[in-house]
């Protein structure tokens, strides 16, 4: 049996605690305590919980890339959308969904923070993405309402647990595409 590393078990036990009960909810000392590795552990493979925080969010941003690298082989635009949102409401119906982990952490981490330079990249990657599917700019108005798209969608979802509003958001997307 191969045990896992103490910067992986870290990172997963961060990932589960932050993504679920929030960032600053979570202490340095539940991610040990979950990880079970001895508090010198985080600090060798992590200077500060910002750091660790970055490192969650730099994995969650992986994440996203990867599913939206898979969705630039779509040629059509309506349908590279149409996965996107089936994603999310995949993503949104299953057990444990707590929004996006970015626009969650927008609002606990400080602005001049690395996280928040990881969330900024996420919403660069995220219009840049609606961009190839609108095939323009990424500061078209059409991007920037497909991204208000994504956002209401997974917050709605996540403070009302209904899947179904991340369905009606891609109805909404798929609307600002017919239009261009």
């Amino acid at each position: 049996m191969t045990r896992t590393s103490a910067r992986a078990r870290l990172l997963d036990t961060a990932t589960t605690l932050f993504y679920r009960d929030g960032i600053n909810v979570t202490g340095i000392d539940r991610v040990i305590a979950g990880a079970g590795v001895a508090k010198a552990s985080l600090y060798n493979n992590f200077s500060s919980k910002d750091e660790l925080i970055a490192a969650y969010l730099e994995a969650s941003l992986t994440r996203f890339l990867d599913l939206i690298d898979g969705l630039d082989e779509v040629a059509d635009a309506r349908e590279r959308l149409a996965r996107f949102f089936a994603e999310l409401a995949r993503s949104a119906s299953a057990a444990g969904f707590s929004g996006c982990p970015f626009a969650n952490a927008a609002v606990e981490v400080a602005p001049d923070s690395a996280a928040h330079q990881v969330i900024v990249r996420f919403y660069d990657h995220l219009a840049r993405f609606f961009s190839r599917v609108v095939a323009t700019t990424p500061d078209d108005p059409a991007v920037r309402q497909l991204i208000v798209c994504y956002d209401g969608a997974m917050s709605a979802a996540k403070i009302l647990r209904d899947p179904s509003l991340v369905t009606a958001a891609a109805a909404l997307a798929q609307r600002i595409v017919e239009v261009r």
